[in-house]
């Protein structure tokens, strides 16, 4: 079996291959069906992602959560302490770079709200790969893990494309299994056990 640092530079040179106009159509087939799970429908709250380096894009579920008057929180990293916690936004211009270069809730927001967990929540979680057990492999530095550990009432939903699932990532224990990974061919659903 290949390792985690295997799968993840080759994956990231498959999705790197994506053209513009592939990343946004195979983007917006994924929105499509996102919005019409009944776990996005449910949600008060999103905690959502700005899209990085070939990430499935998510302005349109950022567009149709503002439209549903669902509160939408993105995540920002504290690099001293190598977690990460999200805040409210209502635009992405309180989004600057940050961690990485990407876009995260402003420093000098003082009208930023911390997410408090609640039952009523999806988290929409970007990745490098994703194998058919619905276990993601990430950028290596475990901050979705971390924050998932303890708020397991928070529904996961993955986004990937097609050619970011393989059949199996090697796992550790601290490793959290997605609720359900969505790409422009199939959702794939995940018991909980």
């Amino acid at each position: 079996m290949e390792t985690k640092a295997e799968i993840r530079k080759r994956i990231l040179e498959v999705r790197k291959g994506l053209t513009d106009e592939e990343t946004a159509s195979k983007s917006e087939a994924i929105v499509q069906k996102v919005i019409k799970t009944p776990e996005y429908k449910e949600a008060d709250n999103i905690l959502l992602y700005a899209d990085y380096c070939r990430e499935v894009m998510t302005h349109g579920i950022f567009e149709d959560a503002l439209l549903h008057r669902k509160r939408i929180y993105f995540p920002k990293v504290d690099q001293m302490t190598n977690t990460m916690e999200f805040y409210q936004i209502i635009s992405l211009r309180q989004l600057e770079r940050g961690y990485m270069d990407i876009l995260e809730p402003r420093e000098d927001l003082k009208m930023r709200y911390k997410f408090q967990p609640k039952e009523d929540t999806l988290a929409v979680l970007p990745g490098v790969a994703f194998d058919i057990s619905g276990y993601r492999l990430g950028y290596g530095k475990g901050f979705y893990d971390k924050f998932l550990a303890n708020r397991r009432q928070i529904s996961t939903m993955a986004l990937a494309f097609a050619c970011q699932i393989v059949d199996e990532i090697p796992r550790d224990m601290y490793d959290i299994k997605m609720d359900k990974i969505v790409t422009e061919e199939i959702i794939y659903s995940f018991l909980r056990i």
